[in-house]
Parts: C-alpha cells; sequence; structure tokens
C-alpha cells in the first residue's frame, strides 16, 4: 500500500467500528446531525470555491483558511462521533484525526510548494492553516459556486452523511 493512502482503509475500517458500537439516541442524532451539517457547510463552500490544478486558490474561504476542507471533515466527524455516543471512539477520533491530518497537510504542503513555488510559499505566510484570523461570511458565500462543489465530486461527502443518517437513525429505531 502506498504511504500516503493509509487514511482511505483506516477511515473505512473505523466507520464499521463506529457502526457496530454507535449507540444513538434521539438527542444524540440531533447534536450530531447539527455538528455534521456545519461540517458539510464548510466543505461544500471550499469544494465550490477550489479549482483543482490552476494555481493556487485564494478567493472565497481560502482567502481566510487553507484547509478548510479537513477542518470541514473534522466537524462532520466530531459530529458522527456525538451521534454514536460511543466515548471510546470519540477519544481515539480527537486523537487520531489531528495525527494523520497533520501528516496529511504537510506532505500536501510540499506538493503545492513543488508545484506553485514562490506563489505557495506568500500564499502560506498570508494565511493560516487552521483557525481564520477573520472571516466574511458575505464574501466567503458570493465566491462559492454550487455547481463547481458537484465537479469536485463534493456529493460523495453528502452520500455519505446520508449514509450515517439513514443507519443510525435505523440503530435508533428498530
Amino acid at each position: 500500500m502506498k504511504r500516503n493512502t493509509y487514511r482511505i482503509p483506516l477511515g473505512f475500517l473505523a466507520g464499521a467500528v463506529y457502526i457496530i458500537r454507535a449507540e444513538p439516541s434521539f438527542g444524540s442524532f440531533l447534536v450530531g446531525a447539527a455538528f455534521m451539517v456545519f461540517g458539510e457547510f464548510i466543505r461544500f463552500v471550499s469544494a465550490g470555491t477550489l479549482i483543482k490544478f490552476e494555481g493556487v486558490t485564494r478567493n472565497g474561504i481560502y482567502a481566510y483558511i487553507r484547509n478548510p476542507l479537513y477542518i470541514g471533515s473534522f466537524f462532520i466527524g466530531t459530529g458522527a462521533c456525538i451521534m454514536g455516543r460511543d466515548m471510546v471512539f470519540i477519544v481515539l477520533f480527537l486523537i487520531v484525526y489531528p495525527l494523520v491530518y497533520a501528516r496529511t497537510i504537510k506532505r500536501e504542503e510540499r506538493y503545492l510548494k513543488g508545484r506553485y513555488g514562490e506563489d505557495y510559499e506568500r500564499y502560506i505566510c498570508e494565511v493560516p492553516g487552521i483557525i481564520p484570523k477573520r472571516f466574511n461570511l458575505r464574501e466567503i458565500l458570493s465566491e462559492t459556486a454550487p455547481f463547481l462543489a458537484m465537479k469536485n465530486r463534493e456529493y460523495l461527502t453528502l452520500w455519505g452523511i446520508t449514509a450515517v443518517w439513514v443507519i443510525m437513525a435505523m440503530k435508533m429505531f428498530l
């Protein structure tokens, strides 16, 4: 297995363990779903701004934060953990996710520095990686194109979230 592909099988394995161990309640479902919707909102506006392989994206949400897709995924994962009500899984997620994605971000930044050079170096100096110093929601939304989010395959995340919701609803009521 390639070194940079471990997070995908790890994610599927974690998902299977999550489904088996989850014990959702109505309240945990609602709170978890709210986190997941917030995370998907971040991912959707990110995917709806990003034009891959055409230079450093500096507009929309990328004017305020370099890694919004990963931040959105973190909120989706946190929401799923809340929904499933498994403290062991929550603790593991909160430890493993930052470790896995810190490595992923470093690898991605090396690639982008090699591809875009000084332009990406300036971007790193100007824009925070994880926590924005400020943001303008109106500007972010004005730079978001839903068709671009779909072109960037964000519908796969929407399908995944829907699947989690259906499975957790079935676990609650069956």
